[in-house]
């Protein structure tokens, strides 16, 4: 067997011999060589055709070309010089195309992300608490190829840039779209499932009315961005996204006029860039756990206040700078249960009957205020983290009834506590005195509050301009030491149209 070799020029692409750059087009000059070995098969004509093998894909293809006798085979080597313009294709990133949420969930009074407690069927987090407000939900975004909406609400109907709707109404479920200042607040319906049908009227009324209760920390339905998070993060505690990759944080407060319902409530979310692409949905389940009926017998047990003057006395826009209470009172024994542990330390408050108490005025007549056992409930937190700031609220008319506002202010700590029912107050004129109130003709209650941090009351004009204010703040309690009784509560409530005109009260309820 003879063998020949034989050498041939042929053109081959430039990414056999030189690779490809980043580039899109780029002009090469070097002549690099490429060596590829091919068999040539006799064929009855005498002719042999070698074709070129390659991991790479050249272009054009190589062929050569041999004379052989009928029993001869041969092995070419073909020796190829690139000269040229190589085309090659760039290795690039694509971003998604649709915005993503980074994170959905809520943080605490405290401004701390709660921790899921578990997942349901759906594989949907959990979020457990004891009651339906004093957390935020929230929701955070990166872009996809476009920068997100801020905007999460637009009265002249914009685009918002999140959306989210829950599967029960939130406080009373009021259609009213954004009634969230006095002396018009209400909830947000609920629609279940969940859903986003851009083509049903309600449901979009849903999403603002959701929207405005979004707050940038300015009282603006706006997105946060950079240093302005809602959310604090361990383990510096300083103000920063839950997600490091998060470009907008929206943050939606949820205040007893919105609050959750007892039970399982889905919240539904989705973001939304400028050219209108939405992210895919996600959905969180906020569980609140129902007060299960509990006596003095289990957790902390009883405490008892027993009101006089002093400690006991009375704050009131008409007499700002003392007590605008003398002496004698009709005591008012508060009979407090705290159950056991709900979780983090909260434990469930009630009142175990009902108290009437009887204050001398300063300017003449009594005071009287009757607090029902029936209906109340609270909570007592033993290892802090609940805002437990009040603010009671009526017109100067009378048009609007009483409305009570929890969960303002700032972490109260350890100790702090809140105890809400139904309450009545009726100022008596002159010649009265403080046993009349055990009999006295009371109006229609409303629902009061009692807290241990800051309380306050006012009597504001239709148009929202405070006319009378006082304030005052209680003592938290200890724990370790609930049955005796060491904390202060405070209790606002405006008078409107009494012997003494429009008044701003706050009493102090504390043991001697």
């Amino acid at each position: 067997m003879v063998r020949r070799r034989i050498a041939a020029w042929v053109a081959l692409s430039c990414c056999v011999g030189i690779g490809c750059s980043d580039d899109h087009t780029r002009k090469h000059t070097p002549t690099p060589t490429a060596i590829v070995v091919a068999t040539l098969t006799p064929t009855p004509s005498r002719l042999a055709t070698a074709t070129a093998n390659s991991t790479a894909t050249p272009t054009p293809a190589m062929t050569a070309t041999a004379t052989l006798a009928p029993d001869e085979t041969a092995t070419a080597t073909v020796t190829a010089t690139v000269t040229g313009t190589c085309a090659c294709p760039t290795a690039t990133h694509t971003p998604n195309p649709e915005p993503v949420i980074t994170f959905f969930g809520i943080a605490r009074s405290d401004d701390l992300p709660l921790t899921p407690s578990g997942t349901d069927g759906l594989g949907r987090p959990i979020f457990a608490r004891v009651q339906g407000q004093a957390m935020t939900i929230v929701v955070e975004a990166r872009r996809g190829e476009r920068r997100i909406i801020q905007t999460a609400y637009d009265p002249d109907g914009g685009r918002r840039g999140v959306e989210l709707l829950v599967s029960r109404p939130l406080g009373d479920g009021n259609p009213a779209v954004c009634d969230t200042t006095p002396p018009l607040v209400g909830g947000i319906p609920g629609f279940n499932p969940p859903e986003f049908l851009d083509d049903d009227a309600t449901v979009q009324a849903a999403i603002d009315d959701f929207g405005c209760r979004v707050n940038d920390g300015t009282g603006a339905p706006l997105g946060r961005v950079g240093a302005d998070a809602c959310t604090r993060t361990e383990p510096t505690f300083e103000y920063s996204f839950v997600d490091p990759a998060t470009e907008v944080q929206f943050c939606a407060p949820i205040a007893l006029a919105w609050s959750f319902p007892v039970g399982d409530t889905i919240v539904a979310a989705r973001v939304r860039d400028e050219a209108g692409v939405v992210s895919e949905t996600r959905e969180i389940v906020v569980r609140v756990r129902g007060q299960e009926p509990f006596t003095c017998d289990e957790g902390l047990g009883e405490t008892t206040i027993t009101v006089t003057h002093p400690p006991g006395r009375l704050v009131s826009s008409v007499q700002p700078a003392g007590d605008a209470s003398i002496d004698p009172w009709s005591p008012a024994t508060l009979r407090i249960c705290a159950g056991a542990e709900i979780a983090d330390g909260v434990h469930p408050l009630n009142l175990r009957e009902d108290a009437v108490l009887g204050v001398s005025l300063a300017g003449g007549g009594t005071l009287c205020a009757r607090i029902a056992a029936s209906g109340s409930s609270g909570s007592i937190y033993c290892v802090g983290g609940a805002a437990v700031d009040v603010r009671s609220v009526q017109d100067e008319q009378a048009v609007t009834r009483v409305a009570t506002v929890e969960d303002l202010g700032v972490d109260a700590g350890t100790g702090a506590a809140v105890l809400r029912a139904p309450m009545s107050v009726v100022e008596l004129p002159a010649g009265s005195s403080p046993d009349d109130c055990a009999n006295a003709a009371y109006p229609q209650p409303f629902r009061g509050v009692l807290t241990t941090a800051t309380a306050t009351a006012r009597v504001i004009t239709l148009a929202g301009v405070v006319v009378a204010e006082a304030s005052a703040t209680g003592r938290n309690f200890d724990c370790a030491q609930w049955q005796d009784g060491g904390g202060a509560f405070v209790l606002p409530f405006p008078l409107v149209n009494g012997p003494h005109g429009d008044i701003a009260d706050v009493l102090l309820l504390a043991n001697p």
